[in-house]
């Protein structure tokens, strides 16, 4: 069973430091992974549409509309960390103009049926891929702090970078793809 203290801990053990017991344990690694540890795992969340992470919602319309512009101002879910497609149907076919702002979506279309990221607070929720990337990610982040040593940072840099692509490598071939249209060069041909 995966932990926060888990993931944390293999960050540390990867900079040579010591363990900590929980995040409010009171060390001073356990402030630091406390401190980054969240701002870190939303960072890397939104910087991929993990399937894991992928969730589906139609929108509530919010009764008053935007001052001017987009017709309809639509609610975004509390664990939304960045939105994927917007449709205008159940079906997922259609894809919508919008526009994100604050925690709404503005659009011309009555309804949205949206496909975003959440935040997964789980650690069991994510596979060990994503996981370690995570690991490598704080330890690069906490490594200046805990070791005062740049280069010790750039060689996390570099550890993280590869575990990155693994993750979203394995995540990438989890699905089958979406049909992409035909180029202007195929239609042509038609």
């Amino acid at each position: 069973m995966s932990s926060v203290v888990g993931i944390c801990n293999s960050a540390l053990i990867k900079l040579g430091a010591a363990p900590i017991m929980a995040l409010t344990d009171g060390s001073r690694n356990a402030n630091l992974c406390n401190e980054q540890y969240v701002k870190l795992r939303d960072e890397l969340l939104r910087a991929h549409p993990w399937n894991f992470a992928i969730r589906r919602r139609k929108l509530a319309r919010l009764a008053a509309a935007p001052d001017y512009g987009p017709a309809h101002a639509f609610q975004l879910p509390t664990d939304w960390l960045r939105t994927v497609a917007a449709h205008d149907n159940d079906a997922g076919a259609g894809a919508v103009r919008y526009r994100i702002e604050g925690r709404t979506l503005l659009s011309d279309a009555a309804g949205i049926w949206l496909r975003y990221v959440a935040r997964i607070a789980d650690p069991n929720e994510m596979p060990p891929t994503f996981q370690e990337a995570l690991a490598w990610r704080i330890a690069h982040d906490l490594a200046q702090a805990i070791t005062q040593s740049s280069t010790v940072q750039e060689l996390m840099r570099r550890n993280f970078e590869p575990s990155l692509s693994v993750a979203k490598s394995v995540d990438a071939v989890e699905d089958f793809p979406d049909a992409q249209p035909d180029s202007g060069w195929v239609s042509a041909r038609y």
